[in-house]
């Protein structure tokens, strides 16, 4: 099965295929967020070291270096849209977008960088792989030597080729790198190691994993990464029991905007259908009981179980699994 044949068992909404190149639907640019948001939360925020945020790594480093802020080891960031060529293993129907989106880490390290090249490299294979559904087919490729620079990539193995997510590179002459930095003097024996990662490659192998599930009938992204963390469904009584029914509307009413105030997208819909498509992780289920005792139940789609838990315990339950 090739990759477009795969995203076909997709909604649209997430992912297509354009003469431009790549094209993302309502579900696909959530997605896409997510997936950056989780990037920047483990390269940025739970960062060991200081990271600079910066659009500009010349301008930074001067910036960094006049406020005496270089203490080594430290990092920065960017996230933009770039025009170069990402993967020139992919399909050229792919291949014609104008814009690709990646997210890029700098640090800048003495003697010790050469174990931070290889401490990387496995924090980012972990990495993807807690986001997969099937681990296994994400793996280092080979470590490729170039003069100044040694590189590894990371690299999604399906049956139409390998998708290449990320790039790892150890620099050892950083002066070459940053020609127009003011004070040079101060990056002397300093080395670098680059993390630069595909957030539209990302994407679209994290769907392509989900679609190639030969033993699954039923399709699952990371609850971190999932467009919409809970969908709502009302155990209904009969027509008789209107007002019941009213109060329990109003109930998951309630609910709903208790998690929206905290972050945590929810979509109010009443087809299971919906909720297959969007590939929603949990559904909370409310009955007239519910209205007495404040007790709901979570379904968990990956698992297929339910959880009795108090509407009191919502808000944390799904915080701790999104």
């Amino acid at each position: 099965m090739n990759i477009a044949n795969i995203l076909k068992e997709l909604s649209p909404h997430f992912i297509n295929f354009t003469t431009q190149g790549l094209k993302y639907g309502p579900q696909g640019k959530m997605l896409l967020k997510n997936l950056e948001e989780q990037w920047f939360l483990h390269c940025i925020t739970m960062s060991r070291y200081n990271m600079f945020l910066s659009d500009e790594f010349n301008d930074s480093i001067n910036f960094i270096t006049k406020t005496k802020m270089s203490d080594i080891p430290f990092g920065l960031a960017t996230i933009k849209n770039v025009k170069y060529q990402w993967d020139s293993n992919i399909a050229t129907t792919i291949q014609k977008s104008n814009s690709h989106r990646v997210a890029e880490t700098a640090i800048f390290n003495d003697a010790e960088t050469k174990d931070l090249f290889y401490k990387i490299q496995k924090e980012r294979k972990i990495w993807w792989r807690k986001l997969a559904q099937n681990p296994s087919r994400f793996k280092l490729s080979e470590v490729k030597k170039i003069k100044n620079y040694t590189i590894v990539d990371i690299e999604a193995q399906f049956s139409f080729g390998n998708l290449i997510l990320e790039r790892i590179t150890y620099h050892t002459d950083v002066q070459k790198l940053f020609s127009q930095v003011n004070s040079k003097k101060d990056f002397i024996n300093i080395q670098m190691v680059e993390q630069r990662m595909s957030l539209d490659w990302g994407c679209l192998a994290l769907l392509c994993d989900i679609c190639d599930m030969n033993n699954s009938t039923t399709m699952h992204l990371h609850s971190k990464l999932a467009p919409h963390k809970v969908a709502f469904h009302i155990k209904k009584l009969n027509d008789k029991e209107n007002i019941q029914n009213d109060d329990l509307n109003r109930f998951v009413l309630y609910l709903n905007n208790i998690l929206r105030t905290k972050g945590l997208n929810t979509i109010l819909t009443s087809s299971e259908k919906i909720i297959d498509t969007c590939l929603v992780p949990f559904i909370i289920s409310v009955n007239t009981t519910s209205l007495e005792n404040g007790i709901i139940y979570i379904k968990d789609r990956v698992t297929t179980l339910s959880e009795a838990i108090h509407v009191t315990d919502l808000v944390k339950y799904i915080s701790l699994r999104c």
